[in-house]
């Protein structure tokens, strides 16, 4: 196979997967963490993406290499179940792997008899710590609204963790706070979404337009 014909068979499967899925060039720019221009090259031929950003391609469309530079155009079956692994799977893993090590620190402390008064507090604190994972994950792989969640989850389970630990004289403070926070997470979430949309509009009257040129 020529480098003609490989970035030709790149170019039409990126494309192909990319309309199937529903997407904008700038959607899939977002979820590749590159930019639409990178990814209108690489469907118009003229660059090739490298292995690694290849290999996400066909993670993020539930595809194999091969189906990304094979000759014929990758159709999906009707009905066929999106691959979950990485979406799924993996931060489900991290989350487990967390409430794993604070079960294992629990159960030394009860056990040797040494720490806080309140053991089980160590659960209540996997939770924000299980948060962090998911929030990189949700960067990666999840949408906007799910990224939201999990950045709140993380705010309010540190609030429940300190209150559980310093006593409910301290809550309204730790709330009043947390609640500030939150509301600067809402406008930021806001933000990214608007400026997502946005590009999104933009895309389509470029692609719109290019239909009309040819």
């Amino acid at each position: 196979m020529t480098e003609e014909k490989l970035r030709e068979n790149i170019a039409k499967n990126i494309a192909s997967l990319r309309k199937e899925k529903g997407m904008t060039q700038a959607e899939l720019a977002e979820a590749l963490n590159y930019s639409d221009k990178s990814v209108s090259k690489w469907e118009r031929g003229d660059g090739i993406p490298d292995i690694l950003v290849i290999h996400k391609i066909a993670e993020l469309f539930g595809v194999t290499l091969n189906d990304i530079i094979s000759e014929e155009i990758v159709v999906k079956k009707k009905g066929e179940k999106p691959h979950l692994t990485n979406r799924i799977i993996i931060p489900l893993l991290s989350v487990g792997l967390v409430f794993l090590v604070f079960s294992l620190v629990f159960a030394v402390m009860t056990i040797f008899e040494f720490g806080p008064t309140r053991p089980w507090l160590v659960f209540i604190m996997a939770i924000p710590v299980a948060c962090i994972p998911l929030i990189v994950f949700a960067s990666i792989w999840w949408e906007i609204p799910q990224r939201f969640v999990c950045v709140t989850a993380l705010v309010w389970s540190i609030v429940l963790f300190l209150g559980l630990a310093f006593g409910s004289e301290k809550i309204v403070s730790l709330v009043i706070t947390a609640a500030i926070f939150q509301v600067l997470v809402i406008l930021w979430f806001i933000m990214r979404y608007r400026s997502k949309k946005r590009k999104e509009k933009q895309q389509k009257i470029s692609e719109d337009n290019k239909g009309e040129d040819k």
